[in-house]
């Protein structure tokens, strides 16, 4: 009975798997323009059955409208300019978890951060070593502000937080740049920069393979012990150091996963680091969740009940640092940590919101392979509906920070 059970069970997987496949299959093949128009009808008919819910925000009748606009526009339009329009749709969709993605081959070999004064080349290539740390202006004649509001539709902008991290990524792009015309070749591009005395300049700048330039930066991006805290050990998910001086805790939580690469699991790093905090003076503990994109919310717990009944539990003693990209399930960190301690928060707004939708899953359009992912539930973390979490103290970093190798975020907390 039990094989036969299997049987039956291994048939009834086959046929879906084969439902599934001729069904993805009729959406295949034809000319270029056929293509582009096939992948926008999977994604219009896939996206809402998929999604758990994906028309809180915007409505049916909008979202057929946008994607029946840009099948009809697909003829008078270069690929790029095609990808951008599915950008703008998935964004539309007001979920910063569902977003459309195209992988690209090249790239402009400039790392940009957007500081407090703007937006800065933080590492390139040796040829393009006048731009380092230099203010970005214009690219191709087009002034930064300007570009930066073409870009915004191509992202879910939400608040401060996610467009600070999404700007930057979008300005090396080629393929993004010339989608929404900010260049006519993604091969070279005029960037105009602003140096430290004031001087303007032009940089005829060429893409590159995007897989070469990390090698080839100018700036060793392992951050050796020179530079702040918060810019080591990027490779780790999570580690700690006691700061004797300060008798103080720093707990860096990059990602709320435990590390492929570790012989020990998150909880037995999270109990290891409880564990000396138990034997060791500590004056303050600070959980550094600046760079956490999220992960599983689970890991916080232990450390949120070790808290409860400690003098640590105090709002002198308790730090939490958030920032721009503190996103999906550490937002949901930061909520608890807010909600059942003492805790003081400082550093920048969140790109993330509290109640937010999230678990993504991810489907491909079956010609261009462009990856659409979704959302499949619901988070809530908080009683009210805010867009970004604040921390207590918003401290921003400057162009001067960085160069300086300095974190005014931690130095404010020690001082504190």
């Amino acid at each position: 009975m039990n094989k036969f059970v299997k049987l039956v069970f291994g048939f009834i997987l086959f046929s879906f798997a084969i439902a599934a496949a001729g069904c993805e299959s009729e959406y295949l093949g034809g000319d270029r323009n056929t293509k582009w128009k096939k992948d926008l009808s999977y994604m219009q008919k896939a996206l809402p059955k998929k999604h758990v819910n994906l028309f809180f925000k915007i409505n049916e009748e909008k979202f057929n409208d946008e994607i029946n606009t840009l099948k009809n526009s697909v003829d008078n339009l270069n690929d790029d300019e095609i990808a951008a329009g599915i950008y703008k749709i998935t964004a539309s969709i007001g979920d910063s978890h569902t977003s459309a993605y195209k992988e690209t081959l090249n790239a402009y070999p400039m790392e940009f951060y957007y500081f407090k004064e703007g937006v800065y080349v933080v590492n390139t290539t040796s040829e393009y070593k006048k731009a380092l740390y230099a203010k970005l202006i214009k690219i191709n004649g087009k002034d930064i502000k300007n570009i930066q509001e073409a870009i915004l539709p191509l992202i879910v902008n939400d608040n401060e937080g996610m467009v600070k991290k999404s700007v930057p990524k979008y300005l090396s792009n080629p393929e993004i740049l010339h989608g929404i015309k900010v260049v006519s070749d993604t091969n070279k591009a005029v960037f105009t920069f602003q140096d430290s005395n004031g001087k303007i300049f032009n940089l005829n700048v060429s893409s590159m393979d995007k897989h070469k330039i990390s090698e080839k930066f100018i700036v060793n991006e392992t951050y050796n012990s020179s530079y702040p805290l918060y810019m080591q050990k990027k490779n780790l998910n999570y580690w700690y150091k006691y700061l004797s001086d300060e008798k103080t805790v720093y707990f860096k939580y990059n990602k709320c996963q435990s590390d492929e690469d570790s012989d020990k699991s998150i909880e037995d790093f999270i109990a290891q680091m409880l564990s000396f905090m138990n034997t060791h003076t500590v004056d303050k503990f600070v959980i550094d969740m600046r760079d956490n994109s999220g992960g599983s919310d689970k890991y916080i717990k232990p450390i949120i009940d070790w808290l409860k009944n400690k003098k640590l539990n105090n709002k002198n003693h308790l730090f939490v640092i958030v920032g721009r990209n503190t996103f999906s399930s550490a937002i949901v960190d930061t909520s608890l940590l807010k909600k059942d301690t003492n805790a003081t928060f400082v550093g920048e707004t969140t790109s993330g919101k509290p109640n937010h939708y999230g678990a993504v899953k991810e489907f491909e359009l079956p010609n261009s392979k462009m990856e659409i992912s979704y959302s499949t539930q619901f988070n809530k973390s908080s009683n009210n509906n805010s867009t970004t979490f604040a921390p207590d103290k918003i401290i921003e970093l400057s162009i001067k920070d960085y160069m300086n190798k300095t974190d005014p975020v931690l130095n404010y907390i020690l001082k504190f």
